[in-house]
């Protein structure tokens, strides 16, 4: 099963972090921070992420090695 990181499915969604805030019931900072590796979802609220996007939680990579990963690769990318 491939993980995805919360700022790569919002992207595909065409929310921003605003949309997917409302969406979940937390504020833009909230999600941010989650991107950013910041701080970590609760498991309600990673349960709201899981459904707004209908995928399974264990579908989301939002750990700091995960979100690490994801910036240096799209980072790999751009060059």
């Amino acid at each position: 099963m491939e993980r995805r990181t919360i700022r790569d499915l919002r992207r595909e969604a065409g929310w921003s972090q605003r949309d997917l805030a409302a969406r979940i019931g937390v504020s833009k900072m909230s999600i941010s921070h989650w991107e950013t590796a910041r701080n970590e979802p609760s498991a309600r609220q990673l349960r709201l992420l899981a459904e707004a996007f209908g995928i399974t939680m264990e579908s989301i990579a939002f750990e700091r090695a995960a979100v690490e990963a994801d910036r240096a690769a799209r980072k790999e990318s751009r060059q």
